[in-house]
C-alpha cells in the first residue's frame, strides 16, 4: 500500500478513529527517552521538596491519610 493510499483510507475512517491513529503517529516521533522522563521526575521531586521545606505544602499525618483511604 503506498502513502497516498494509506492516507486516503484513513481519511475515510470515522473523526474518533482517525484521532487514535494521529495520536499513535504522533507519539511514536516524539516519545521522549527513558533518561528524559527520568530527569522531568527527579526536577518534580526535588521541587516537590523545597515547596515542602519553604512550608508551601499541606501536609496530613501517615495515619490520617491510612485511616480515610481504609474507609473508602
Amino acid at each position: 500500500m503506498s502513502d497516498r493510499e494509506i492516507l486516503t483510507a484513513a481519511l475515510k475512517l470515522p473523526a474518533r478513529k482517525r484521532e487514535k491513529i494521529a495520536e499513535a503517529i504522533i507519539g511514536s516521533i516524539k516519545s521522549p527517552s527513558r533518561r528524559h522522563i527520568e530527569a522531568l521526575w527527579a526536577q518534580e521531586g526535588e521541587s516537590r521538596v523545597d515547596a515542602l521545606l519553604a512550608g508551601k505544602l499541606k501536609t496530613e499525618p501517615g495515619e490520617q491519610v491510612l485511616a480515610y483511604r481504609a474507609r473508602r
